[in-house]
């Protein structure tokens, strides 16, 4: 297996585990403190544009920490999966895989230093592993997506894990009305083409996948891309399927109330586009840290965790 330069001589994982993904380190063009439109800006991108920039339909990624908002086009991001970027002053990394439709964000401040992290173009089960460009010795750490921590390198040695920050995935409109003063994630010019096209549209089409996988989850009533979230509130975590939570709220697009690490918690759902924004019914302190993923992708990295609800 090619490992484009990476130690793996002190990896976490097993090896037979990673695979590389013919596109070599750096291989997409990560962003570092990107440009950023605001609402206005984008309608008149909209406008302005032959092609509409982004519609109300469309998902994004949005991460609100102090006053900022900040929303991240899944469209933009399938074609970085990594940004390095500031909100609210925190130094933060939003990521995005499309091969396990999963979405992290996290503080890149490891220890001391400020990281930007790149694109390793190794995977683990199918997932991204991302790389840190700056280390004190000079070399660099893979960390797992999903898992959020270090799984090789110095990094790895130290049992560092990214600190986890909430994430919503949801409709454009719908982080437009509930945040009217975002910022959103500028297009690269030079990639307007790229950014037109779907490469992962037949793939979302079907439970096909294009990397090995194990363990894969056994068949059952979820299929292996039938979407989680993923949500960490007080010392607990709770992963929740979008079709179960249809089944139970009796409607595919809805909501649904629970519990988690004794905080309660509603879950706005949608199984198509497939998004989840959750919120804390007691208003009371943030909301919680969530993460989301396909079915198989969070199985694979997590086989000891219980099993998706409700």
């Amino acid at each position: 297996m090619a490992s484009y330069g990476f130690d793996l001589s002190t990896c976490l994982v097993p090896t037979a585990q990673l695979v590389a993904s013919g596109m070599d380190r750096d291989g997409l063009p990560v962003l570092d403190e990107p440009e950023t439109l605001s609402i206005q800006e984008v309608e008149q991108e909209n406008e302005e544009g032959r092609g509409k920039f982004l519609l109300d339909g469309d998902r994004v990624i949005g991460v609100t920490l102090g006053d900022e908002a900040r929303a991240y086009p899944q469209r933009l991001m399938r074609w970085h999966e990594v940004v390095n970027d500031t909100v609210g002053g925190i130094p933060v990394v939003v990521t995005y895989n499309p091969l396990c439709d999963s979405v992290v964000a996290a503080k890149r401040t490891i220890g001391s230093e400020v990281q930007h992290f790149g694109v390793s173009g190794l995977l683990y089960n199918s997932n991204l592993l991302l790389y840190d460009r700056q280390d004190a010795d000079g070399v660099p750490s893979l960390w797992s997506q999903l898992q959020a921590r270090a799984i090789s390198g110095p990094h790895a040695a130290e049992g560092r894990h990214l600190e986890l920050l909430p994430a919503t995935l949801c409709t454009w409109e719908e982080w437009r009305s509930d945040h009217p003063h975002s910022r959103v994630l500028a297009p690269l010019y030079r990639m307007k083409q790229a950014y037109k096209r779907d490469p992962y549209h037949s793939y979302f089409g079907s439970d096909v996948l294009r990397f090995p996988v194990d363990p894969l989850p056994e068949t059952g009533d979820l299929g292996l891309k039938d979407r989680l979230v993923v949500i960490n509130a007080g010392a607990d975590e709770a992963a929740f399927a979008l079709p179960r939570l249809a089944d139970a709220a009796g409607t595919p697009l809805g909501s649904y109330d629970t519990v988690v690490g004794g905080i309660p918690l509603r879950i706005r759902f949608a199984v198509h586009p497939g998004i989840a924004t959750v919120t804390r019914r007691d208003g009371l302190g943030p909301p919680p840290v969530t993460r989301y993923s396909f079915w198989f992708a969070w199985y694979a990295t997590h086989p000891d965790a219980p099993a998706p609800g409700p």
